[in-house]
């Protein structure tokens, strides 16, 4: 049915037709109410007629309508009039980007702005979990105020009003007019493989879309084109696209990114379109003079593209290889940026804490860059990227190495493996043990070959000399103080910088110290370490902004005020900051990223709600009964968690506690009268215990010299259940009396690593995850009668176990991320049964402090699980050249 100009459609004038699909048609109206023009989007009759379709059509608008962002087209109303059933959308004037790419490639500043804009809707949508289903150039919308995407949802909708495809080959598409939005078909040259496979697909089909759609405004063809559909799906599903760069207005790092979005596996795509945002804009920051793209003025186009990095250009690397060998500093200075994804098919390691982050270390001459990262195989171990070249390539003999530092001379690398500190030549030769570290944090070396490292979490910093000699103290802690970690040395190699932190004072921050011993001076307080930048620089975080100040060494102070160089600098609650510099002005640094939702996810995988916002949330547990759930999410005034309740019945958010400490891993009394967690407010984290009614009521549980991680409360023999790493034994299982502390006792020990204990509903078994020199992480169950014989549960690794409030199935993630659900009995041996997938969970990391990533809701028909927004593992790196020039432009 065609409307004419002038018909109503409830309180709406309709006044032309601008568009038709195989949805129905696209009318240019006007609302006389409120006084301004719409779109209305007409259902074809044959569609309306079916009572599922015209559900669905309800229940879409109704999701479209809640996506409240500049971005995305915005839906007014949705109605029935006379048999027609319509939807009311914002009225846009413009040009489709198809029609626009009808004039050839876009000039890269206007395509990363456009790029940015559609990204941040995606993005948004996604967090929302609503996923559009058919990004391409016909629904992007090019206006003078900026970028609209349209069609959210209605992907599902179309596919709901046709039958299925065994052929996706055989798709038709209607051309429209690109005046308007339009309601047509998805078409086979911008499906992602797994939805011409037919497969369940989620929101990286969505960053597949995406890809597409950058590759084709770069490049002005499209990514996969053949002379038959049929040829055409066998090319998305098994070729690569043709080369970007020479071909239009892509440059190296714009393809890089481009091709990491058409990966055809989903896993090896970016999986957030936050963290695409996040690279583009990166790639649009204004950097210097001498960008290879021009800024732009188009109207609506240019937020961010004032000027462009010059990213990972081969020249631009060649360039800063030349000047770092120099012994001067090109004139006049000029800052160039790069960005250093993870290797091909891998991700970053982040550091073991509750607040996470990539690992990294420039080498001194500004050549190299030391990152730890697992590559397509898994494994974590050491990277080097030179800045002549695109590709880093793995250190042999760095397996699960961490806080990689440099020698003076750029030759060597101290690391962490196996409880040692370590020694490597980057040139070849196996790495050579030079002291034992069981939990180090940091190291430094000096241009006299004395290396400085922190052995322990709790502990003074030790010297010891680069052949493995002379090992001595350097600090040692006074009262009330916790730890000395980080240091870095000063190039006289007398003088170094260390990070400690005294709870008793209240204090925390970067301290200059000598070889020799003496007084200690305060320089700045801080919640990360400092590093020494030549010449005559300190640099340290202040919220969340990495800034310079002097340093005079003479007067052990800082004089001047601090000159930001770089915001949104990536730090771990272990006081880690990831940031490095050379001694010829190059700054490497990551990103802070790991942000996330609490969402209720049911048993097909479905998302049933969102229960806590954008955050950064280290842990949680839902009470026995479901009504309330603990949280432990990091406060952005100290960069630490502290314990937060919510009411899940009846609303809102009381917080427990408030330092400037680690307050994480809530553990539920089985009544929901008392919360157990744990604090490092002394030197290790401790046992304390509060009531939800009572904050900043908590007292001592247990205190000892080893951190403990409370995961249960057993009901009837009230005692709490932690993992401890108890070196030389590793990671055990440990109870303790809730009621009086009193001394623990150990519930699995052996050599193995045993971590993330959780006991059934009747009190008889304990399931846990085993780590054993296998490295495969697995999950067992245990009698808790003494009997010490391991049933497995997990079939091919895997670990976060968790029961079902029945006690009749263990749940718990393989090494893939995959929720398992096994059968079990009630009564005599369990039985466990063959292990069933249910959805899987993104971002699961098996690593210290072993925090779980969901919980069981009582009545075991959903789930509530951690989903990561942004995900600092897969966010590339970033290095500037001539820093201090960058700075002085602020």
């Amino acid at each position: 049915m065609t409307l004419t100009p002038g018909a109503r459609l409830g309180r709406y004038t309709v006044r032309a037709l601008v568009g038709r699909g195989g949805m129905g048609e696209v009318y240019h109206a006007h609302d006389p109410r409120l006084g301004r023009d719409v779109a209305i989007k007409v259902i074809a009759s044959g569609l309306g007629a079916d009572p599922e379709m015209r559900r669905r059509f309800d229940d879409e608008a109704r999701l479209m309508a809640s996506l409240d962002h500049p971005r995305i087209c915005a839906v007014y109303d949705v109605g029935h009039d006379a048999g027609v059933d319509y939807l009311v959308m914002e009225f846009l004037e413009g040009e489709t980007l198809a029609s626009r790419l009808t004039r050839g490639p876009v000039p890269m500043p206007d395509l990363l702005s456009c790029a940015i804009e559609i990204a941040s809707a995606l993005a948004y949508a996604h967090m929302r979990h609503v996923i559009h289903r058919d990004v391409k150039p016909g629904n992007i919308f090019l206006t003078s105020g900026g970028v609209k995407v349209v069609d959210f949802g209605l992907a599902k909708l179309r596919q709901l009003g046709q039958p299925r495809h065994g052929d996706v080959g055989t798709l038709e598409t209607q051309k429209v007019p690109a005046r308007a939005d339009q309601l047509i078909h998805g078409t086979p040259e911008y499906l992602s493989p797994e939805r011409l496979q037919g497969h369940d697909d989620d929101h990286r089909a969505d960053i597949f879309g995406f890809g597409l759609v950058l590759y084709e405004m770069a490049t002005g063809r499209r990514a996969f084109e053949a002379s038959s559909t049929t040829a055409l799906v066998a090319g998305i599903m098994t070729a690569e696209p043709p080369p970007m760069v020479g071909h239009g207005t892509a440059t190296p790092s714009f393809e890089w990114l481009v091709r990491r979005c058409l990966k055809k596996n989903p896993e090896a795509r970016w999986q957030s379109m936050a963290d695409v945002e996040g690279v583009l804009k990166w790639m649009a920051a204004p950097a210097s003079t001498g960008d290879d793209i021009a800024p732009s003025r188009r109207a609506g186009w240019g937020r961010y593209a004032a000027a462009a990095v010059a990213g990972a250009a081969v020249l631009g690397l060649v360039w800063l290889t030349a000047w770092a060998r120099s012994t001067a500093p090109p004139h006049p200075a000029t800052p160039i940026a790069i960005t250093v994804p993870p290797p091909e098919g891998g991700r970053f390691t982040l550091t073991s804490a509750s607040a996470t982050s990539a690992q990294l270390a420039v080498s001194p001459d500004g050549t190299m860059l030391a990152s730890v990262a697992s590559g397509a195989d898994g494994v974590s171990r050491i990277w080097i990227r030179r800045t002549d070249s695109a590709i880093a390539r793995p250190l042999d003999g760095t397996n699960d190495a961490s806080y990689p530092f440099w020698s003076p001379d750029s030759r060597s690398l101290g690391f962490f493996a196996e409880r040692q500190l370590r020694r490597i030549e980057i040139n070849g030769g196996p790495p050579r043990p030079l002291a034992v570290a069981p939990n180090a944090r940091g190291g430094a070396w000096s241009v006299d070959n004395v290396i400085l490292f922190a052995p322990l979490s709790s502990s003074g910093i030790l010297r010891v000399n680069a052949d493995g000699s002379g090992l001595g103290e350097a600090t040692k802690l006074e009262a009330g103080e916790a730890t000395h970690r980080w240091p870095q040395f000063l190039p006289d190699g007398r003088h170094f910088v260390f990070f400690a932190r005294n709870p008793d004072k209240g204090i925390r921050g970067i301290y200059l110290a000598h070889l020799d011993g003496g007084e200690r001076t305060l320089l700045a307080p801080s919640n990360f370490d400092g590093i020494y930048a030549p010449p005559g620089r300190l640099l340290y975080v202040v919220d969340g902004t990495l800034v310079a100040r002097t340093l005079d060494v003479s007067q052990r102070r800082l004089t001047g005020d601090p000159v930001p160089i770089v915001t949104e600098v990536g730090g771990s609650s272990n006081f880690y900051g990831a940031f490095s510099a050379s001694v010829n002005g190059v700054l490497a640094y990551g990103r802070n990223a790991s942000t996330g939702q609490l969402v209720w996810i049911d048993r097909a995988g479905t998302n049933a709600g969102i229960v806590a916002d954008r955050g950064r949330y280290v842990d949680f547990q839902l009470s026995r009964d479901g009504r309330f759930l603990a949280i432990a999410q990091v406060e952005p005034h100290s960069e630490h968690s502290d314990i937060h309740v919510r009411d899940l019945a009846r609303g809102g958010d009381s917080r427990l506690t408030s330092t400037l400490e680690t307050d994480a891993s809530p553990v539920w009394s089985p009544d929901g009268s008392r919360l157990v967690f744990r604090s490092n407010r002394a030197r290790v984290h401790d046992l304390f215990i509060t009531a939800p009614d009572r904050p900043n009521a908590e007292q001592v549980l247990l205190r000892s010299d080893k951190a403990k991680y409370p995961t249960d409360w057993h009901r009837d023999r009230r005692f709490v259940v932690y993992h401890s790493d108890n070196y030389p034994m590793g990671w055990d299982i440990w109870a303790v009396s809730a009621d009086d502390g009193g001394a623990p006792h150990p519930l699995v020990s052996t050599r193995d690593d045993e971590v993330q204990g959780r006991i059934s509903p009747d009190g008889r078994w304990l399931a846990y995850t085993s780590l054993s020199s296998s490295e495969r992480p697995d999950v067992y169950a245990t009698q808790l009668n003494g009997d010490t014989r391991r049933i497995p549960i997990s079939v091919g690794g895997g670990s976060d176990p968790h029961w079902s409030a029945d006690g009749r199935e263990l749940f718990y993630l393989d090494a893939n991320g995959m929720l398992m659900s096994v059968g079990v009995h009630t009564n005599g041996d369990l039985g466990p049964e063959k292990p069933r997938p249910l959805f899987r969970i993104p971002g699961v990391r098996v690593a210290g402090p072993f925090a779980s990533s969901y919980d069981v809701d009582p009545s075991g028909q959903r789930f509530l699980v951690l989903v990561p927004l942004d995900d600092p593992q897969t966010l590339p790196l970033n290095m500037i050249v001539n820093w201090e020039a960058a700075s002085s432009r602020q």
